[in-house]
């Protein structure tokens, strides 16, 4: 293969084979001897030079090093360039001739990086002292964030409840609730004694255990099948029913085993005396017992039922999917007409005409003895247990460790919360106004003062972002289009023209633009909300903006879009992990954050990829300034830039941190994860 030369060496070549071919004959001209002729080098000309980062920001005293990237006429990089540096302010930041700028004092310089005709410009902003927070706190630690299946109060001024990984919760004399260990990890699902003496907990894998409301003994149940639930008539009438068509009974010293006539998983029971108890379970299973047998019933459908309580032999009912309610009359089973379509799966009641039904988002059925009509309680946790208490007050329980007291019946109950501990994902405080966090079960957490009280709420899915306008537009969005407004007072609805999920949030210039799964991007201006074609089917999980015309979205395999007033397009960056979060102080100024310590920052001209500052997800961004960016994320990661680079912090947080956001009128950072943990910094 033959090599071209290049255009340097290449006229070099030809002059000295020009230079051989004529000096024999001028040399015959002269009386002197030969004469060599050294030919002109010609080097590389620089057409282009580019200074990276092409802006920095800096505390006085720091330092930052520039590189400089230059290029022939053909594009060819060149290695070594020869360049001359000079700043226009020497007594705000200087530079040497490495091209290390040195922050002096607050202010603004320009360094001008000079080969040649060409020359590049790096924009300096130095800053006054930002000495960052440091100073943490917890302020919200929770209490547990399993989902609780059982719920049992004494009568008495006592209430348990029970769930997941062998959670065993507890209230005494009307007291806070407390953890009781039981030393098992094993899924527990119900509750229920005999007296404040007498309690007994059931749960998978056979696990039993009995206590006397202090201590509690773990028992062997004689099955390794899941027990699902348990409940009697008195302490020697006990039944529990679970998975494979199980049922066992006590008699008052044995657990014994009764045979039924299916084999579906059996999931709640409840009787009105002991030749009337009633069993249900997966496809429309309804068994009674007669005292010496359990008999299949006829049902009027085969949906799956996973409670059934009553007043009496002749007033029965049973729930389960879909809003399924079935009622017993005596005679036979027969559907009602529910309010909603939410998956119960509980139920209990004060009266025959003071029924409740629980389940999915919040879900919360009242019968009057005529009408099933729906209650809000101002949550949409989904809820697994109810349990009427001896103050006629009822408990609702489920998932996230949420535990909510209603009192009063029907139409007047309220509801407040006792205990709730979804994970929170986003945060927003707007000057002058509140701060609040959102999460799982479309939680809202209020700051008050120091504390987070949980804000009643219409029933949404997960909320998964908020931002606002300020204090009386915050506009909180999640999974399945949820989309909720707060005016300064109240919260409520809107209708979103999706339901796919909706992950972020940026507010600004009275606009609000919404990103979420499939390349969604949602904008309003107040009046309605408009989809904004994307360009992309990745997952956008971040969303940030100087102005409305100059927004930023992040997501899955690196993408990031921005869009100019006109339209999104596609930027190209260093990278191709999953972005999650974006925030900058200005144009030139743009942090992005992903998995395994992704970091970029856009300068204006170019985007930057730091050394990885950690091997953890990051997944959130936010500062007070240009040397003050603080980035959170899995296992209590926080970091903070502070100009020159990431520096870990040391903080009480645990656990992965989704969200991150200025405390309101304060120079505080506020910090919310899982377990609705939140921890606060102040400097």
């Amino acid at each position: 293969m033959r090599r071209l030369l290049p255009p340097s060496r290449f006229f070099g070549s030809v002059l000295r084979l020009t230079l051989g071919a004529l000096l024999p004959a001028l040399g015959a001209c002269r009386d002197s001897g030969p004469t060599d002729v050294v030919p002109p080098t010609v080097g590389p000309v620089i057409s282009s030079l580019i200074a990276l980062p092409a802006s920095v920001n800096l505390q006085p005293g720091q330092q930052r090093g520039i590189t400089v990237e230059a290029r022939d006429g053909t594009g060819q990089l060149i290695s070594t360039p020869s360049v001359t540096w000079r700043s226009d302010a020497p007594t705000t930041a200087s530079v040497d001739a490495s091209g290390m700028i040195r922050a002096i004092a607050p202010g603004a310089a320009r360094i001008t990086a000079t080969s040649g005709a060409v020359s590049a410009l790096v924009q300096v902003g130095v800053s006054g002292a930002a000495p960052g927070i440091a100073q943490w706190r917890m302020a919200r630690a929770g209490l547990s964030d399993v989902t609780i299946l059982g719920l049992w109060d004494d009568g008495a001024g006592s209430s348990y409840a029970v769930g997941q990984n062998g959670i065993m919760l507890r209230s005494r004399a009307n007291g806070p609730w407390d953890v009781v260990p039981l030393g098992t990890t094993e899924t527990l699902t119900g509750v229920w004694g005999s007296s404040p003496t007498d309690l007994w907990i059931v749960g998978a894998g056979g696990v039993l255990f009995h206590g006397d409301g202090v201590s509690f003994t773990r028992m062997s149940s004689g099955t390794t099948a899941t027990l699902l639930e348990v409940w009697g008539l008195a302490a020697d009438d006990v039944f529990i029913a679970g998975d494979r068509g199980t049922v066992l009974h006590f008699d008052g010293t044995t657990w014994s085993p009764q045979p039924t006539p299916v084999t579906e998983d059996l999931w709640g029971i409840w009787g009105a005396n002991g030749t009337n108890v009633f069993v249900v379970g997966n496809n429309g299973v309804i068994l009674r017992w007669n005292g010496a047998t359990w008999q299949r019933m006829t049902t009027p459908n085969a949906n799956p039922l996973f409670d059934v309580w009553g007043t009496s032999v002749g007033n029965v009912f049973a729930v389960g999917i879909s809003g399924t309610i079935l009622r017993f009359d005596g005679a036979q089973w027969s559907a009602m007409t529910a309010p909603g379509r939410a998956n119960l799966f509980a139920m209990r009641g004060r009266a025959f005409n003071d029924l409740y039904a629980v389940g999915n988002g919040g879900a919360t059925y009242h019968f009057d003895g005529t009408t099933w009509r729906a209650l809000s309680i101002g949550s949409g946790q989904n809820l697994r247990a109810i349990a009427a208490r001896g103050d006629g007050t009822l408990r609702l329980a489920g998932w996230w460790g949420t535990v909510i007291t209603l009192r009063g019946a029907g139409a007047a109950a309220t509801a407040s919360t006792e205990l709730s501990d979804p994970a929170l994902l986003s945060a927003y405080g707007a000057s002058g106004g509140a701060m609040f966090a959102v999460g799982f079960g479309g939680a809202v957490y209020r700051r008050a003062g120091t504390s987070w009280l949980q804000e009643p709420v219409p029933s949404v899915n997960d909320l998964y972002g908020i931002s606002g306008n300020g204090p009386t537009d915050i506009v909180a969005v999640g999974d399945t289009g949820s989309v909720l407004r707060y005016n300064g007072s109240a919260w409520s609805r809107e209708t979103a023209p999706t339901s796919l999920l909706l992950r972020a949030i940026w507010s600004g210039g009275g606009q609000h633009v919404i990103v979420g799964e499939r390349g969604t991007i949602l904008r309003s201006n107040g009046t309605g909300w408009s989809p904004q074609p994307s360009g992309t089917q990745q997952f956008l999980r971040g969303v940030w903006g100087t102005d409305p015309a100059n927004v930023y979205a992040v997501g899955d395999g690196g993408t990031v879009l921005r869009f100019d007033g006109g339209r999104w397009q596609s930027l190209t960056v260093p990278s191709t992990s999953r972005l999650r979060a974006v925030w900058g102080t200005g144009a030139s100024d743009v942090f992005v954050v992903g998995d395994s310590g992704t970091a970029l920052r856009y300068d204006g001209v170019a985007w930057e990829k730091f050394a990885a500052p950690t091997t953890r997800d990051l997944r959130t961004l936010w500062g007070r300034g240009p040397t003050e960016v603080y980035a959170a994320g899995d296992s209590g990661t926080v970091l903070r830039f502070t100009g020159t680079g990431w520096q870990t912090l040391t903080t009480p947080a645990r656990g992965y941190i989704y969200a991150m956001f200025g405390i309101p009128n304060t120079a505080g950072v506020a910090l919310v994860g899982e377990g609705a943990r939140i921890v606060e910094g102040q400097p």
